[in-house]
């Protein structure tokens, strides 16, 4: 008989801990379905949506709007955009001389005085402020502002449309390559 007693006692053993056991995981699956919920929900709430960056609107072109479209596209305004008419190349025979091959012109399809700066590449230190180059006008030569060594060195030429009271509008950047011989 004690034995027959001791499986009862074992086997209520193992039923008691079947049921800890089964109650145990539920908590637990119930515990981490709730943290996933809420893992979610923080994710819905802080999340940016990634909007593309969109200049002008977009236009489905048709056989019935193509005259349409080519026609805004040829009014563009001006004010927008830029036309550079320049040489991206110069040499100097020194730190202190005139540029030999410079060339830079505002054309007539813009509608805005610029001026320029020059900055070295590497440091964006300027070494040259130009003037107000009104509409149509060229320059065909300038000095250095800041001597520079012998070498050669990649500049960015920054272009600074201002309105009528001088006051920037926007800018345009474009790469050149200044030589300084001596």
């Amino acid at each position: 008989m004690a034995k027959s007693d001791k499986e009862v006692t074992v086997n209520t053993a193992k039923n008691g801990k079947k049921k800890l056991s089964a109650s145990m995981i539920v908590a637990i699956v119930a515990i981490v379905l709730v943290l996933i919920l809420a893992a979610i929900l923080v994710y819905i709430l802080t999340r940016k949506e990634d909007e593309p960056e969109t200049q002008g609107k977009a236009t489905i072109v048709t056989e019935e709007n193509v005259q349409e479209i080519i026609q805004s596209g040829s009014e563009q305004s001006t004010d927008a955009s830029y036309t550079v008419t320049m040489t991206n190349e110069w040499t100097f025979e020194n730190g202190e001389a005139q540029a030999e091959g410079f060339y830079v012109k505002n054309t007539e399809n813009n509608s805005r005085t610029v001026y320029f700066d020059l900055q070295l590449r590497e440091t964006g230190e300027v070494i040259y402020s130009s003037p107000y180059i009104p509409v149509g006008e060229a320059m065909d030569t300038f000095t250095l502002d800041e001597k520079l060594e012998a070498g050669d060195y990649n500049v960015i030429m920054v272009y600074h449309l201002v309105d009528d009271a001088k006051k920037e509008l926007t800018t345009v950047s474009v790469a050149v390559v200044i030589h300084i011989l001596n």
